[in-house]
């Protein structure tokens, strides 16, 4: 009851959204891939199969050989057992990289983690990233859980095999090759070497299965970025999408995209390695996980999966400013005043950030991307919300300081939340911190739960928002 009630009731709010407010894609690029691998098995050329979008007129297999090396069992099976074995493993995926997230930050006894995994990952598919990753049937859902396999998990036990998870997403998808330079960007040569490694390996074996289509793809098709669809559409929140829609029906300008895409991975970077550095490795990967999304010439909403522990970042900071405010009865002034902004400023990303993320861009704003031709900049903003949104938490998100244990918080909390780093190997990776200071959990007994979640590192507190 305790686990099964709240779960149900999440999952049947997430049910409601979805239908209520949700677009439906029908299992568009699910069918696609289907498609697209029995033409390739039948003896076609893969990048030739295209079948009709609504919006892009046209869309074809965009991804490396690979990737449709992978996909190939579906072709032994028919679409409906493809549809259901699919929207299954979405779920269980996105169950999986809830879990990963959430135990960055809180720890419950197991039959109350589970209930919270469920209720999360339920409130998750509400957020248009998961939700049309289901709709859709895409597999960047996949790609993130690689990511956090390897970060959270191999990285954290020190396993000479960090990077191979990343380097087979970056294989089979270009995008998530930005986490190698957040490797090399944090000092762990091995983890980035083996990730290279991992990612020529797997391109090499898929070109000894398909040496033309790899080959194909990686002098020409690569670069061919009108093959995903219109840049401008209300869909692509990267910069180059924003600038696509200030110009439309224009081209972008590539000098300025570079040059935003540039100064936003400069921060975006500098603050992912303050945070690595400190041990706060889910506010890292989350920070080079929208680095990425901001800079890729295409970011589909369906990509920005990094919302989800953005979220939970700024929930628990959010509920420990509030505690903390609380708890200042006879502070100065200005420590009061600080509170307040604190407070303040994490109730308007969290309040927008719900707004935007729960509800598609076109319908919030009621916009079609048709407008954005001569639309002028105002419309071009507003398609960009969410974009918008993903700059200033790229600038906020708070990061935490790892300390190598000891309570957490005021001795009124009765020790009732205290800090642990995980168990497990202590060897270290070039530029690693060590295992002790790697990380810190919130552990509870149940009755402590509503503290524990926004329970801050007071002893080693992050400067106000903005820094």
């Amino acid at each position: 009851m305790v686990v099964g009630l709240p779960v149900t009731l999440a999952a049947f709010v997430a049910t409601v959204l979805y239908w209520g407010v949700g677009q439906h894609h029908g299992q568009f690029d699910l069918r696609l891939y289907y498609d697209a691998v029995n033409w390739w098995q039948s003896g076609h050329d893969l990048f030739s199969y295209s079948q009709p979008d609504p919006v892009n007129i046209r869309l074809g297999f965009t991804y490396p050989p690979l990737a449709a090396i992978l996909m190939s069992p579906m072709g032994l099976l028919s679409y409906p057992v493809v549809l259901v074995t699919s929207l299954v493993a979405i779920v269980a995926a996105g169950a999986v990289f809830v879990y990963l997230v959430l135990r960055e930050r809180i720890r419950l006894p197991r039959p109350l983690m589970f209930g919270l995994v469920g209720v999360c990952t339920a409130a998750a598919f509400t957020l248009e990233p998961f939700r049309q990753t289901f709709s859709f049937g895409q597999i960047n859902i996949y790609l993130s859980l690689l990511v956090a396999l390897d970060l959270l998990v191999l990285g954290r036990r020190g396993s000479k095999w960090t990077g191979v998870g990343i380097g087979l997403a970056a294989a089979i998808k270009l995008t998530p090759g930005i986490f190698i330079v957040y490797l090399l960007v944090v000092g762990r040569w091995r983890a980035a070497v083996t990730a290279m490694s991992a990612a020529v390996g797997f391109t090499l074996a898929s070109a000894l299965i398909a040496p033309t289509e790899t080959w194909r793809y990686f002098t020409s098709l690569m670069w061919e970025t009108s093959r995903v669809g219109f840049l401008d559409t209300t869909m692509n929140q990267s910069v180059n999408g924003l600038l696509a829609r200030l110009t439309s029906p224009l081209p972008p300008n590539h000098k300025e995209w570079l040059l935003l895409a540039g100064a936003l991975a400069v921060v975006g970077f500098w603050r992912a390695r303050r945070a690595a550095l400190a041990g706060d490795e889910l506010a890292g990967m989350t920070l080079a996980g929208l680095v990425g999304v901001l800079v890729s010439p295409v970011s589909w909403v369906h990509h920005i999966i990094w919302v989800f522990p953005a979220m939970v970042i700024l929930t628990q900071r959010l509920v420990g400013a509030i505690s903390a405010l609380m708890r200042d009865d006879g502070r100065s002034e200005r420590t009061l005043t600080a509170r307040i902004v604190e407070v303040v400023s994490y109730s308007v990303l969290m309040t927008t950030g719900l707004a935007i993320w729960c509800t598609p861009t076109a319908t919030l704003m009621s916009v079609r991307d048709s407008d954005y031709v001569d639309g002028g900049s105002l419309l071009a903003f507003a398609g960009s919300v969410q974009l918008l949104w993903l700059v200033v938490v790229l600038c906020m998100l708070p990061l935490e300081r790892a300390m190598g244990g000891g309570r957490l918080g005021d001795p009124e909390d009765g020790g009732a939340v205290q800090a642990r780093s995980r168990s497990g190997s202590t060897r270290r990776q070039d530029g690693e911190v060590p295992a002790a200071a790697r990380r810190n959990r919130i552990v509870m007994s149940p009755s402590a739960l509503p503290t524990a979640l926004g329970e801050q590192r007071s002893i080693a507190a992050d400067p106000p928002p903005g820094h």
